[in-house]
């Protein structure tokens, strides 16, 4: 199974998914990982779930049927016929005028929400808990997660929908969901991978293990032991609508890249271990044999200390300490 789940705010379309695969209702390893979402012709962004490689013949046959994209109709008609053949479900994220449509068991779903999911519904009920704190945080008692997101267009959803969704991937409730969080969103001429880092810091010494963080107290949050300089970033290609993502474990100096095949869809994941944060960009370069033009800002939490500021102005709250180990957004831009 899988979960994915797109929402659209105004014209802006954000789509988070995991990258676990299962087999027998076992979890395959890291290596078998893949991408859930592709980008295709005609500035559209496909999701699905069930099936890897019959929505890679799906998503292959679209491209060579339709080399420059289809309209909606016909884009809509052909995965309701893939869909039924396949038993694949799918989202189409129409990204020029921006709208998003379900298909489920061959047919396309009426409704008014601008929230679109399809995979295990368990996953989806615990989504909609953690969406509306109708449960414990996770990191209460624990750790905080503190999620740094680039370059997302103002007013894009994509940083709410990965908040919720990596908590989603660490509740060993929902064994089918899990891998990274991927987010991607679109742009004004395409779709892109997001780019993020998020860091896990201590739960403050101060407060009880049943307590909630709110934003506006006055702590200053310190990563030390396991969560000194663990991160996990997203780092994105520079192009639009490019089925290349890659992740870096800032702890385990470990670089995944999920790409393409000769056709360019996504269906390999390479791990490289040993990798310092610093080499990242050259070694995609590398690995791939092209100029990604990766862009990626890797951050760590900072071990400075924890203490309650008594000192800091009403208008301020959480202080977070962090560390940029790599920024190439200034020399790739999509």
């Amino acid at each position: 199974m899988t979960l994915v789940v797109a929402r659209i705010s105004n014209d802006r379309i954000a789509i988070v998914a995991d990258t676990l695969v299962s087999e027998h209702d076992t979890a395959l390893p890291l290596r078998s990982n893949v991408l859930k979402t592709c980008c295709l012709p005609g500035y559209l962004c496909a999701a699905y779930n069930n099936s890897p490689d019959l929505a890679a013949k799906a998503f292959h046959d679209f491209c060579r049927a339709f080399p420059s994209g289809a309209n909606y109709e016909d884009t809509v008609k052909f995965f309701e016929r893939s869909s039924s053949d396949s038993g694949n479900d799918y989202i189409l994220a129409f990204g020029k005028h921006p709208k998003l449509v379900t298909i489920r068991n061959g047919n396309r779903l009426q409704t008014l929400s601008n929230t679109h999911w399809i995979g295990d519904q368990n996953g989806f009920e615990l989504f909609r808990q953690h969406e509306a704190k109708a449960r414990g945080r996770y990191e209460a008692g624990r750790a905080v997660n503190a999620a740094l997101f680039a370059d997302e267009m103002t007013g894009s959803p994509a940083s709410d929908l990965y908040g919720i969704m990596r908590n989603v991937i660490l509740d060993n409730s929902v064994p089918s969901v899990g891998g990274f969080a991927t987010v991607i969103s679109n742009r004004d001429i395409g779709f892109r991978y997001s780019v993020y880092s998020d860091m896990l810091y201590d739960w403050p010494i101060s407060l009880p293990e049943t307590g909630h963080l709110q934003l506006t107290d006055k702590f200053t949050l310190n990563a030390s032991d396991q969560n000194e300089r663990y991160s996990i970033n997203q780092i994105s290609p520079g192009y639009y609508n490019a089925n290349i993502v890659a992740f870096y474990v800032m702890k385990g100096r470990l670089l995944i890249v999920f790409l393409g095949c000769a056709d360019g869809l996504p269906g390999r994941c390479l791990t490289i271990p040993d990798v310092e944060a610093q080499a990242v960009p050259q070694t995609l370069n590398h690995v791939l044999a092209i100029d990604m033009r990766p862009i990626c800002m890797i951050m760590s939490p900072v071990s400075d200390g924890f203490e309650r500021s008594n000192d800091i102005p009403d208008n301020y709250g959480i202080g977070f300490r962090m560390r940029c180990e790599v920024n190439t957004m200034t020399d790739a831009q999509a």
